[in-house]
């Protein structure tokens, strides 16, 4: 569902307030194009030129008339991320953004367009990324405010930067550290009457950032309903459920860089809120290898966190993290037991070289079942373990 272009922005504008606030040309709508990975299930994506990258209501109108979701899309971000973050190549980062979303637009791509041009000192063109990210419903909503008041300080406009500042303040950013030290804000804190005393007074009541981080992230992960299978059928209703790239602090495999070779391509999905307490939350997620091509399936991570998400333990229970290693299958039921199935699985031709594009699973044979349960400390039991421990 689209969301609305929010009220602030509106009166923001109104106002005249904003230095980038022009009037641009109009363009053509969006056209729509069947998706060739899909022809058979009706599905369409828009064709966006990249002269239209920029323009809000376009990409609103092109994401309403999307159906399904474009690989090729998510390839060129994912190499996007890899040139942008681990290469620390903007030029070529931004160029891959931008052709992701002339594939298909999504928020997470303008998100990060976004950090690439305000990087590069485009900053005009940031800011347009960056409303269109939020427009299109990012999460977190503070961390793109947030982007918003730094963009608009470097462009010395501090009426708008405070405008940002504070709605980011008041969407759940309460890092107060870089906001009296981040150096894209130092325009702001000096010509901004009463800097610390309005800052202050949006800050009252906000807790630790760290720990606001953590509840930001749990609270994305919806309850499971039980019983859930785990599977390669399982994988496939997993949707645009992406896990932003700002957790990694909490998703070891975004911060694993052998996650990212060849051409890049590992996407990260919230699968649920497993078992929740006062003192532990236990998440799964899930993590899909995008090299391999096809429906290939996920990893599923089951993981606990204290209250102030400092990891408790972890198990993986679907899928596997190399080839030659038996597919675990899960079944996790509302008592907090998972029964973890071990196959040997066999395709017509080896996926390490094929991918499973196109490539028939041959055979299937069940080698072992593990059961296992989630004590209430968060911790992952074998269940013939259980009768020696203490709680």
């Amino acid at each position: 569902m689209i969301k609305e272009l929010p009220m602030r922005y509106v009166l923001l504008l109104a106002a005249g307030m904003s230095l980038f606030a022009c009037n641009a040309p109009s363009t053509p709508d969006a056209k729509t194009k069947a998706d060739p990975q899909h022809p058979e299930q009706g599905q369409f994506t828009a064709v966006i030129s990249e002269d239209q990258i920029f323009d809000k209501q376009v990409i609103l109108r092109a994401v309403s008339i999307t159906e399904g979701k474009s690989k090729i899309s998510d390839k060129y971000f994912l190499k996007g991320v890899d040139a942008y973050r681990n290469q620390k190549n903007l030029e070529e980062g931004m160029k891959l953004f931008k052709q992701s979303i002339m594939e298909q637009p999504q928020a997470r791509a303008y998100f990060e367009l976004g950090n690439a041009l305000a990087d590069m000192n485009y900053l005009k063109d940031a800011v347009s990324a960056y409303q269109i990210a939020e427009a299109l419903d990012y999460k977190p909503t503070s961390k793109v405010l947030y982007n918003l008041a730094c963009v608009y300080s470097r462009a010395e406009d501090d009426k708008s930067a405070r405008y940002y500042l504070i709605s980011a303040i008041e969407f759940g950013y309460s890092n107060a550290k870089n906001i009296f030290e981040d150096k894209d804000l130092q325009y702001l804190r000096d010509n901004m009457w009463d800097f610390k005393g309005t800052v202050a007074i949006a800050l009252s009541g906000a807790t630790d950032p760290d720990k606001l981080q953590w509840n930001l992230f749990w609270h994305e992960f919806k309850p499971v309903s039980y019983p859930v299978v785990l599977d390669e059928r399982y994988g496939k209703t997993l949707g645009e459920d992406y896990i932003s790239y700002e957790y990694e602090r909490f998703v070891a495999e975004m911060r694993n860089n052998e996650k990212f070779s060849r051409e890049v391509g590992y996407e990260f999905y919230h699968v649920g809120l497993a078992k929740a307490t006062d003192s532990v939350k236990t998440l799964i997620y899930a993590v899909k290898n995008v090299i391999m091509g096809g429906d290939a399936p996920p990893e599923y991570y089951i993981v606990s966190f204290d209250h102030v998400g400092k990891l408790v333990d972890k198990l993986l229970i679907g899928g596997h993290e190399k080839l030659a290693d038996p597919f675990r299958v899960a079944t996790l039921t509302e008592n907090g037991n998972i029964e973890i199935g071990l196959f040997k699985q066999e395709y017509k031709r080896d996926p390490e070289n094929h991918g499973y594009e196109d490539n028939e699973l041959v055979d299937v044979k069940l080698l072992e079942k593990q059961l296992y349960n989630i004590t209430p400390d968060g911790h992952f039991v074998r269940k013939e373990n259980l009768l020696g421990m203490n709680h």
